[in-house]
């Protein structure tokens, strides 16, 4: 019978869980899920699309032949990237997620390209910040990462490029 009592506990701690787990899917669950791009004018729909084509999506990455990135393994960066930084910086790198709002300092928009030295900060993180190292990732995957890191602020560039003076 004692079970019994404990019964409702237990059923309240498992939707408790069952809600927490809901409450992050929509953020978190879909790494792959492409940011939503609404063009403010034809003329930027045009240019959006000149940025897909020469630096594909967020899911599926490329770059010019011309990029140094042309032969970094962006799709294995990616995966990496999806598991240790997205909940700060978000798919497009922007740092415009939930968890991001509660940091301060928040973390850097990486598509604004505003990173200097994203090896060093992947490294050795930012000290007195959230931003941690990433020392302990493989080899692979740390240099994977760093180059999603770097396709993300050149492909933020590229963009800024694109759509100078437009007001």
């Amino acid at each position: 019978m004692a079970n019994r009592e404990y019964l409702f506990y237990y059923a309240a701690i498992a939707l408790a869980c069952f809600a927490l787990w809901r409450s992050v899917q929509g953020q978190f669950a879909s790494p792959d899920s492409e940011p939503i791009f609404v063009a403010a004018s034809e003329a930027e729909s045009i240019q959006y699309q000149k940025l897909i084509a020469d630096y594909g999506r967020f899911t599926s990455p490329k770059v010019p032949a011309s990029s140094p990135l042309a032969n970094a393994n962006l799709s294995g960066g990616r995966q990496v990237y999806a598991v240790n930084c997205l909940h700060c910086h978000g798919s497009s790198g922007r740092a415009n997620t939930p968890t991001a709002a509660l940091l301060k300092p928040p973390p850097k928009d990486l598509f604004a390209g505003t990173v200097r030295d994203v090896e060093t900060v992947l490294r050795h993180g930012i000290p007195s910040t959230s931003m941690s190292s990433f020392a302990g990732l493989s080899d692979e995957d740390f240099a994977d990462v760093r180059d999603y890191a770097l396709y993300i602020t050149e492909r933020g560039a590229a963009w800024a490029k694109l759509t100078e003076g437009n007001e």
